[in-house]
């Protein structure tokens, strides 16, 4: 960690913060980004998958709909819209929905054998071991700053 933290690298909260350090000429790359996994035309940074067998964390993001929801039916229709065809063809990644195919240029997500798919949930459940990972991250690097991804409600919504 120490050889890591002589690199000079910044962490900062949001999935935007690397796209803005190399937009602004902070940095020269980025990493642990949200993106597109194909580069839309007229785009300046470009998201890239290692195709040498170099690992990376690919996952399918959860939803789920609480028993006791406020409004349960709507918040059916928002998952039936997530996941509807229309809706799994609009990005510019990967789709859950294995009858989905993915745009040009990319192969479906577990088509990759460094994927690593169980990695991060295995990861995550873990919480003494991620506790240990942010205290050691927050040793070296200090506290991480920022505000949340535009667009999300972050860990306190409403305050």
């Amino acid at each position: 960690m120490a050889r890591l933290a002589a690199q000079d690298v910044q962490f900062a909260r949001g999935t935007h913060t690397p796209a803005l350090a190399i937009n602004n000429k902070q940095k020269v790359i980025g990493v642990g980004a949200g993106s597109a996994a194909v580069t839309p035309a007229g785009a300046t940074l470009r998201w890239a998958i290692p195709e040498d067998g170099a690992p990376f964390m690919a996952w399918g993001q959860r939803a789920a709909i609480f028993r006791r929801a406020a409004h349960p039916e709507a918040a059916k229709l928002y998952l039936n819209w997530w996941l509807s065809t229309p809706r799994q063809q609009s990005g510019t990644g990967w789709s859950v929905r294995t009858d989905i195919v993915p745009p040009t240029g990319i192969r479906p997500a577990w088509e990759y054998p460094n994927a690593h798919f169980a990695e991060f949930p295995r990861f995550m459940a873990d919480r003494a071991e991620v506790e240990r990972w942010k205290q050691t991250f927050t040793l070296y690097f200090g506290e991480v700053e920022g505000a949340p991804s535009p667009g999300r409600l972050g860990l306190h919504p409403g305050r």
